[in-house]
């Protein structure tokens, strides 16, 4: 992409978010908020707050004129325009769904952008994605990332933490009923841990220090990591499956993977380690 195709698509971005966080504090309104409406295209429960999102999100890209490709968690894959589709547009309208029907400060927007400059979009892969966009709504924290240009935060330089061992690391463990052996080793070897309940928002933690790790040994969807990954990589952290493969999948809804993103090599070896043995 050129600086002013950037431009448009941060610009588009930002609009997008403003007008889905207005969209959901409209939403808090409707005594039906929490209801769930359907079965959206991921087969994961919509609630009624999360259509408020989505809409809000479509509108807005509807109204540019621009000819695209939406990957989104209620709608599913659907084109936007008449023309030749110009980017692959990869969006969670609402991370951290719960979070945010429990005023539980954690809770925004994820959207990533990928030039639509291959043969077909199976083959637009986690690695062709050029901007990386994500907001907390809750303390309006706004993430970017532009490939091989670097990430911010509220347009400032970010610091991934100075820590180098498990021992002494906040962890992010999604943690699932049948796991607990191997959440115990986690446990056992790092210093804290957290769970907020908003991957995307999360792995921008360990972009910006808060956290050290973030871990999801099984199945966390490609659409949930798709902006935040390149905001840590482009920071200068690490982001691998646990088998320390680069995340390359390609981008379709149902896409799943398993992420272990860290400040550094050193901490992620450590947890790679841990895990396979």
């Amino acid at each position: 992409m050129n600086d002013e195709q950037i431009e448009f698509w941060l610009n588009l971005s930002e609009e997008i978010s403003y007008n889905v966080e207005d969209a959901i504090n409209m939403a808090s309104k409707d005594p039906d908020v929490a209801s769930i409406t359907k079965i959206g295209a991921d087969g994961t429960p919509t609630h009624k707050i999360d259509e408020y999102a989505e809409n809000a999100a479509i509108k807005t890209i509807e109204a540019t004129g621009k000819s695209l490709i939406l990957i989104s968690e209620e709608i599913g894959t659907v084109k936007i325009g008449e023309d030749t589709p110009e980017v692959v547009l990869i969006m969670d309208p609402l991370d951290g769904t719960t979070n945010a029907l429990k005023h539980i400060p954690c809770y925004g927007i994820s959207i990533a952008i990928a030039e639509n400059s291959r043969a077909s979009i199976d083959d637009i892969t986690m690695g062709d994605i050029q901007i990386g966009y994500v907001k907390n709504f809750a303390n309006e924290d706004t993430y970017i990332a532009i490939k091989g240009r670097g990430a911010k935060k509220n347009n400032e330089e970010m610091k991934l933490s100075g820590i180098s061992k498990l021992s002494e690391a906040t962890v992010c463990n999604y943690v699932y009923r049948e796991d607990a052996n191997e959440v115990a080793k986690i446990i056992s070897c790092s210093r804290r841990m957290r769970l907020m309940g908003a991957i995307a928002v999360e792995i921008c933690y360990v972009a910006d220090g808060t956290y050290d790790v973030f871990l999801d040994t099984k199945s966390v969807r490609l659409l949930d990591i798709a902006a935040a990954q390149l905001i840590l990589k482009e920071n200068g952290g690490i982001v691998s499956d646990t088998d320390t493969n680069e995340l390359a999948s390609s981008l379709k809804l149902m896409g799943k993977t398993s992420v272990v993103a860290t400040t550094n090599q050193n901490i992620h070896n450590e947890v790679i380690e841990l895990i396979n043995n």
